[in-house]
């Protein structure tokens, strides 16, 4: 098999890949471990898709110690192999500083592998099948994962021949939008630039990789609400040019603060709110930003489900509307557990129950 090309391998999506990351830790954790079992992991993608920041967010949730290293940055095999010292009439290799000290289990990743120099890669292959280099190894229960870009005339990548890759089990990361959106939400980025990423789609598949979009929200938020003339530059400096301005048309007219998910689910009034925003607006503008908020709040209740009472009422009034059609509904009850009590409620709501029927 070819890892470089993406036609060759079934791309996964990050929940997906947290499925195959408890799957490799599992084999290399076992009781009775044969060293010559070790089957390194090595994610593929397009730069930005987020392999490494999977990685780390899956160490953090399962409480791994995780070591990164860039072999991209080494130089000579020094580097890999550490310092020679003598040892009586041998003459032996002290590992280097990066190499864990005490038993696993832990994560030890090569980020961007196939960005180092054909010589490391080739010094590198004793570590991915073994876990050792020269005169020291691995401790116990550290498992090796790798990062690489696929090849093509854009990237500057090094070719990995079957010694290198017939090592390793491949998998494809590509971009997923719903998990992205989850993500973003947890590092609490700007809920206006979300919503704009979530109405131009194509911006992230086509235009931006997810991590300079994460970027230019980051930078976003620090911008006061009412400096349109920061706004404006970081657009223009940061977002392809033909979305830079619709982006500060966007925060400017398009995305009152009440329409995004936290802050429509705890207002006590937000059925007056959606009719002066019939009055406001053409009909299609404000269908859109309805659906936009729906989008939104399908997101936002992955991350946190638990609804107060008066959050449910807010729902079952934006799933009421008229703009909103069963279909729509039924796709957004898809995604909430049908033992939950926010889906009992929105079910047993007549005028919703009567869209969906």
């Amino acid at each position: 098999m070819n890892p470089y090309t993406s036609a060759e391998i079934n791309p996964i999506t990050p929940s997906e890949l947290f499925l195959i990351l408890d799957l490799t830790m599992a084999f290399h954790t076992r009781d009775g471990l044969d060293d010559r079992k070790r089957l390194p992991l090595c994610i593929w993608g397009v730069p930005g898709v987020g392999k490494t920041e999977v990685v780390a967010s899956y160490a953090k949730e399962n409480n791994l110690p995780l070591v990164v290293i860039h072999p991209a940055q080494f130089e000579e095999m020094g580097d890999l192999l550490g310092m020679p010292y003598k040892d009586g009439a041998q003459t032996k290799w002290a590992p280097p500083e990066w190499v864990p000290q005490h038993e696993g289990p832990g994560i030890v990743l090569l980020d961007d592998l196939n960005r180092a120099d054909a010589r490391i890669l080739n010094g590198l292959l004793a570590l991915l099948q073994d876990g050792r280099l020269a005169s020291w190894a691995l401790p116990d229960r550290w498992v090796i994962i790798a990062t690489a870009n696929p090849y093509n005339s854009q990237m500057s990548v090094t070719h990995m021949d079957e010694a290198i890759t017939g090592r390793m089990q491949h998998v494809h990361l590509r971009f997923d939008m719903t998990g992205w959106q989850v993500w973003a939400r947890a590092q609490k980025l700007d809920i206006r630039g979300l919503s704009f990423f979530n109405r131009y789609p194509e911006l992230l598949s086509e235009e931006m990789s997810p991590r300079e979009a994460a970027q230019f929200l980051f930078v976003f938020g620090c911008i006061p609400k009412d400096r349109y003339d920061l706004v404006r530059l970081t657009a223009q400096s940061m977002l392809p040019a033909t979305y830079a301005e619709r982006f500060q048309t966007w925060v400017q007219l398009d995305a009152p603060i009440w329409l995004s998910p936290t802050d429509y689910l705890v207002k006590d009034d937000v059925d007056i709110r959606l009719d002066e925003l019939n009055t406001q607006m053409t009909a299609e503008d404000t269908r859109r930003l309805k659906l936009d908020l729906l989008q939104d709040l399908t997101i936002h209740l992955k991350a946190q489900p638990e609804l107060t009472k008066q959050a449910i009422r807010n729902l079952i009034i934006l799933l009421s509307d008229a703009q909103i059609d069963g279909n729509m509904i039924l796709a957004f009850l898809h995604h909430l557990p049908s033992s939950s009590p926010m889906h009992q409620a929105v079910v047993q709501d007549i005028s919703v129950r009567s869209k969906i029927l």
